[in-house]
């Protein structure tokens, strides 16, 4: 069977590529042809292109013979590929291979800087300088019956119910004026901040300032309508004890000296390099 002039030319532009990529290869080669390999810079490499999407990881150490050749390998065939493309100058012309490649120089400058030690008095320091971070707000569990504004003589019937709680008195003035309200009739263990994105931040703190009761209390005023609302729970804003999230004060304390740390490396550094202003 002939081959298309399609196929052969297609065929000709995919060996003329190859062919520039060979001469690329041959010639794009720039400093050092030596690549340095051990136990350190693979385990921050197998580390770093661990496949998240695998259900069991692999750790380092549990490697076989034949998936460390294969890494090693990779790690290789990736090093010269690297410098290969910084040979040929593409983190000058592509944006996103110089952010990556920044990105990455930070990751590494992360992974070798040495641990603090971190002792008590720092936890416990931190802790009491940021109080704040570790409270439990109020939460409140109600329900509520939701009346529209446009009824007649509605706020005198509900002014009315809320101090006799008489119910046949709802049943017969109230049932039906009962309206839909836009979002849930029941809230259990919620913040006010919660409260606040269903009612507005006014509604919401007279909410959270009603005592807790088996009445039905109001009504009061939202931007939607009139409530009545039965409180079962109101909780106080309570600090948690040190003891309680010395584990969080912990991670925070590690993760604010890291930073730290990271500034001071990245500065010194820095100030390693002649800046030239043209």
């Amino acid at each position: 069977m002939a081959v298309s002039k399609k196929k052969i030319a297609l065929s000709g532009v995919i060996l003329g590529i190859l062919a520039i990529l060979f001469g690329l290869l041959k010639s794009g080669g720039r400093g050092e042809f030596s690549i340095t390999i051990n136990d350190n810079i693979l385990k921050n490499f197998y580390t770093s292109n661990r496949n998240l999407e695998e259900p069991v990881f692999i750790d380092f150490e549990d490697l076989s013979d034949n998936q460390m050749l294969s890494m090693r390998n990779e790690f290789i065939k990736r090093e010269v590929l690297k410098r290969e493309a910084l040979g040929w100058g593409l983190d000058k012309v592509d944006p996103l291979i110089l952010s990556r490649l920044a990105q990455l120089g930070e990751q590494t400058i992360i992974n070798n800087l040495i641990e603090d030690d971190i002792d008590y008095k720092d936890l416990l320091d931190f802790y009491n300088n940021h109080k704040s971070l570790y409270t439990d707000d109020p939460r409140v569990t109600f329900s509520h019956i939701f009346f529209r504004k446009d009824q007649d003589k509605i706020l005198e019937m509900l002014n009315q119910y809320s101090q006799n709680q008489d119910k046949e008195f709802f049943n017969n003035n109230l049932l039906t004026k009962v309206s839909m309200f836009p979002y849930q009739k029941n809230y259990s263990q919620k913040y006010q901040s919660f409260i606040a994105g269903h009612f507005s931040e006014e509604t919401a703190g007279i909410i959270f300032s009603i005592a807790p009761s088996d009445k039905w209390q109001g009504p009061i005023e939202s931007p939607f309508g009139y409530h009545l609302l039965r409180v079962s729970s109101l909780s106080n804003k309570e600090q948690r004890s040190f003891n309680d999230v010395r584990g969080l004060v912990h991670a925070r304390v590690e993760k604010e000296k890291r930073k730290e740390n990271l500034k001071l490396e990245l500065e010194k550094r820095i100030s390693q390099y002649k800046i030239i202003e043209r």
